[in-house]
């Protein structure tokens, strides 16, 4: 019956791809072919069947008719955790698997707490299956449950076929999966709840029946499930089309054009959709009208996104390519630092714990800067000072740093990926010594500190630069609020330091956990206040940035706002407290705004981004910059990942580095004098009531010799796009050094009686100030316009560009040379077949010569042979080896990934007829105990007495095992590689230290 609706299903699905190849001179054959394999029978089960009785001994008390609502918000029921919690209870046995199917992280994480602290015949084994949990802990779900517990597994449709558990009995489908759609409205990604496919319904429950009957039960009606839609969407309507039409225009150009091509798709995207990829990639200016430019023909080749691959370039045309390279191999991975989450702790009073040692850590690796992308290179700068051959010690690294071993091989591996393709795209930038460097990593990824320190940067803004330019304009306004209600109430509880204190509704008799420091009560007795300290004691450096609350207090915030009753967080640990806290108050919170809109921003919360407050009174907002922006349920709501925060108002540098990069539709009017702007103001053109950028060039003044400066940055960026040379990368360079010469200088400002003390106010309010409406005039070249303010004009600089093609005549001879970017990156095997085709190009045309040199190509002669040669040599023989080089960059090899050593559990074998119990539960059997063979009893390292035997020495494995263990090895290889030092340290023989070589 199961194999009879799976056919119907597969034949549905595969008569839309006849239909699709259906044409002149193609057969089609309808016959099925048909894969087998032995499956056990699987029964399901339906909400209103529970409700009926189906199940003996529990009756789930829902409300039905919330699943009659269509349209609308896609929420799951919180009735349906109580149900699911009596599901399993009614069903747990030793042994057994129970598979459940939740939308998201925060669903696994409240069913989680559903179960926690309930008595129950069976203890439960938890585990959790999410894309952000490390490899090595979703390993542990295929394990077999200890001895007398049964096996809990939540998870996201990761389980529908990236991980298969073999031993599922119980498959529970709340029929809601959170997935990427595109919104058309605000035309970015957004990540929501929709209900399940049929065919993902059928999909999931083929998860059980593997070894034994199974049982799928999904959380919803019957006549739900002929309600919902045959099939999921396909992937192509809900991702950003820039990369796909990019790709289609570089590498399928011969197809046609990429609206050609995506609207052949079977589900092909709107129109409107295709024309606006078009444009963005025009904005970010990886097009240049239809043709493709010079940064997209890059980005084509490297396994990151356009604006990460702008990152890469301009952190090389600014002297720090290293510092690019890596922020963007982060980016491009998950995130490496393993994640907080009460589903992870073993009990749940140890998430505090866990939580805070995550969060200091992610802030020591912030050193400040208050920058995601620069918290991710300073972990790297840090991993390849670690000795990656000492087991023992680089696994203590990772546990004192939370990261993920698996992810922490990837992000390392990419890395070296991204510095080689950058070599092969961009011939210029192969020669930077940092390049060499990180090329070279390849397996060893060790590097001595001193060495790790000259090859990354200390200078922030200058990084800070790149990642503006990079990712603009994805501007982030923080609102800093600055009225709070109970500022009042802190005061008359006469708190002394005001920058460290956190403010909670005590609950009880108001008694406070007093290990934090001093805590005071208002005269009723209801209101506490912890005065928290500072951060000496957990290493997190001080920021000028911004100047935060301490971690304790923002880590009490983080707690108390999460649904789990955990405990007060103290300076020794936890205490476990639950009723004593609850409804804190951050003061100065932060509110975040995207690009001067309405719509509001959260950073991720288990981050130090995620709480964030200014203490500084005189502040009252922050400006910052993001990777990405990804839409969350709600029109008005937008999730930030890879925050910066610029140097703040009152610094002057974040303002330029806004003013340096700023494209796009944006109405620019400076604040003051000519003579001297204390302030410029940005809003944006396309939007209606979007509240402008105001900000400062305190302490500081702008005048028009600045602006000069600023136009000649701007130009030198547009000058590298279109052709990232050395050249250019060297003029861009003296641009930025001129610049910030001249920050530098008007800083000086700060301190004397004519400083600029203008700082914006977080009401936008100017209508009193001077101001002078700037003018964006469009260059020669690039997307970055120029700026003219008042009677001033456009005229920045431009540097001498060497000619691609240049001729030189002398009589009726003439001479052609060109020397086209691509040439120094050619192989030896292309450079030989091209002088081999400049010969054959000799003879046809009956040149006097036709050479290559490294870097150029010279034919010379007759001035009409020369002319007719010219086209052949340009249009075919050139533009056949410039594509060659391209396809190289884009297949060159990566180096093989090398998984450090992990303390992965020895794999045990199914057995292949497993024979549970058969109990009955309606016409559905009931799952046993599943068996697993325990291996032989002792052995710790799989497969070193096999090798020991074999070389007689069987007698020393209880020795080498006890040696292996003690000094983190945990394999034969690695006790293979560290044979000398074991030898030495066990005080072996001659005669069996000749025999262990053989290993």
């Amino acid at each position: 019956m199961l194999a009879f609706s799976l056919w119907r299903h597969v034949q549905c699905a595969g008569l839309r791809f006849l239909d699709y190849f259906a044409g002149p001179g193609v057969v089609i054959e309808k016959q099925p072919i048909v894969v087998g394999s032995r499956r056990f029978p699987t029964y399901p089960y339906y909400l209103d069947d529970l409700v009926n009785g189906a199940l003996p001994g529990f009756v789930p008390r829902v409300r039905m008719d919330r699943f009659e609502k269509v349209g609308g918000r896609v929420e799951v029921n919180p009735q349906l955790f109580e149900t699911c919690v009596g599901i399993v209870e009614a069903v747990a046995k030793p042994g057994l698997c129970v598979l459940i199917f939740l939308p998201g992280l925060s669903e696994i994480e409240q069913l989680h707490e559903a179960f926690y602290g309930r008595t129950r015949k069976c203890p439960l084994d938890y585990h959790m299956l999410h894309s952000v949990v490390p490899h090595e802990q979703q390993k542990r779900a295929l394990l077999p449950p200890p001895a007398g517990h049964c096996k809990v597994v939540l998870s996201t449709n990761i389980a529908e076929s990236s991980i298969t558990i073999p031993d599922v009995r119980y498959v529970l489908d709340f029929g809601i999966v959170r997935k990427m759609v595109f919104d058309e409205e605000r035309a970015m990604q957004s990540l929501c709840n929709t209900w399940s496919s049929q065919a993902t319904c059928r999909q999931r429950r083929g998860r059980c029946g593997r070894l034994q009957d199974g049982v799928i039960i999904y959380l919803f009606p019957r006549n739900h499930y002929d309600r919902l839609q045959p099939y999921a969407s396909p992937e192509v309507l809900g991702v950003p089309l820039e990369s796909i039409y990019l790709k289609s225009r570089v590498l399928l150009h011969h197809l046609g054009s990429p609206e050609k091509l995506l609207s052949q798709l079977i589900d092909s995207p709107p129109q409107q959709r295709i024309a606006a990829a078009a444009q963005n990639l025009k904005d970010l200016g990886a097009l240049k009208g239809d043709q493709v430019a010079s940064l997209g023909r890059i980005a084509v080749f490297m396994p990151t996104t356009i604006q990460l691959t702008k990152l890469v370039v301009l952190s090389w045309a600014l002297g720090i390519p290293a510092d690019g390279i890596v922020i963007a191999a982060a980016l491009s991975t998950q995130d490496v630092f393993k994640m907080a989450a009460p589903a992870n702790c073993r009990n749940l009073e140890d998430f505090p714990a866990h939580l805070a040692h995550n969060y200091i850590t992610r802030c020591r690796f912030d050193a400040g800067q208050f920058s995601e992308p620069i918290m991710y290179r300073n972990l790297y700068k840090e991993y390849l000072t670690v000795p990656k051959t000492q087991a023992r010690q680089y696994h203590q690294w990772l546990d004192e740093s939370c990261v993920s071993v698996s992810r922490m091989s990837q992000f390392a591996a990419l890395v070296v990926e991204l510095a080689a393709k950058l070599g092969a795209a961009v011939p210029s930038a192969k020669a930077h010594p940092a390049l060499k460097i990180l090329t070279a990593l390849k397996r060893s990824q060790q590097l001595p500190a001193e060495e790790v320190e000259r090859l990354f940067t200390q200078d922030y803004d200058r990084l800070k630069f790149a990642i503006v330019g990079a990712f603009q304009p994805s501007f982030v306004q923080g609102e800093i609020n600055t009225q709070n209600k109970n500022k009042g109430k802190i005061n008359n509880c006469h708190c002394e330091n005001s920058s460290n204190r956190l403010q909670d509704q005590a609950g009880g008799d108001g008694r406070r956990e007093q290990s934090l420091g001093d805590v005071k009560l208002n005269d009723t007795g209801k209101m506490a206040f912890i005065e928290c300290g500072d951060d000496r004691q957990v290493r997190v450096p001080p920021s000028d940035v911004v100047r935060q609350m301490p971690v304790v207090a923002q880590l009490l915030h983080q707690l108390m706002r999460q649904p789990c009753r955990f405990q007060v967080l103290t300076s020794q640990g936890i205490r476990h407290e639950a009723s004593k806290i609850g409804s804190p108050n951050f003061l100065n919170g932060m509110k975040w705004h995207v690009n001067g809109m309405r719509t509001m921003g959260s950073p991720y919360w288990r981050s130090n981004m995620g709480y964030m407050c200014e203490m500084r009174g005189e502040l009252k907002c922050h400006w910052g910059v993001c990777s990405s922006l990804l839409g969350r349920e709600g029109p008005d709501q937008v999730r930030i990942t890879g925050l910066t925060i610029l140097p703040p108002p009152g610094s002057m540098s974040g303002t330029v580095m806004i003013l340096a990069f700023l494209n796009g539709p944006f109405k620019v009017t400076f604040l003051g004098d000519p003579e001297g702007f204390h302030g410029v103001q940005v809003t944006a053109a396309d939007q209606a009531n979007a509240r402008p950028m105001v900000l400062s060039f305190a302490p500081g003044w702008w005048s028009l010799r600045e602006m000069s400066l600023l136009n000649d940055f701007r130009m030198a960026m547009d000058e590298l796009l279109a052709s990232p040379e050395q050249e250019a990368a060297d003029f861009a360079s003296n641009t930025f050094e001129d610049l910030m010469q001249a920050v530098e200088q008007q800083k000086r400002w700060g301190g004397t009686k004519d400083a600029n003390t203008f700082l914006p106010d977080a009401d936008y309010s100017i209508a009193r100030e001077q101001q002078v409406e700037a003018r964006l005039v469009v260059p020669s070249r690039g997307n970055l316009e120029l700026y003219e303010v008042g009677q001033s004009h456009a005229c920045a600089r431009q540097h001498e560009r060497r000619a691609e093609f240049a001729c030189e005549q002398d009589g009726a001879q003439e001479t052609f040379r060109a020397s086209p970017s691509w040439l120094a990156s050619l192989s030896s095997l292309g450079r030989s077949d091209l002088e081999g085709d400049l010969q054959i190009l000799r003879t046809k045309f009956g040149l006097a010569s036709a050479t290559l040199e490294r870097r150029a190509v010279n034919i010379s002669g007759a001035l009409p042979a020369v002319e007719a040669a010219r086209k052949e040599l340009v249009e075919g023989i050139l533009q056949y080896y410039g594509t060659q080089v391209e396809w190289s960059a884009a297949e060159l090899p990566a180096e093989p990934e090398e998984e450090p050593p992990t303390r992965a559990i020895p794999k045990r074998p199914l057995p292949e007829e497993p024979q549970p119990e058969m109990e009955a539960w309606g016409d559905a059997p009931e799952a046993g105990e599943v068996s697993w063979d325990q291996g032989q009893p002792g052995e710790q390292l799989p497969g070193l007495r096999e090798a020991l035997r074999r070389i007689d020495l069987e007698h020393l494995a209880a020795t080498i095992e006890h040696w292996a263990i003690e000094n983190g090895a945990v394999s034969v290889n690695e006790v293979a590689e560290n044979l000398e030092m074991m030898i030495d340290e066990l005080g072996l023989g001659a005669a069996d230290a000749q025999r262990l070589q053989q290993l």
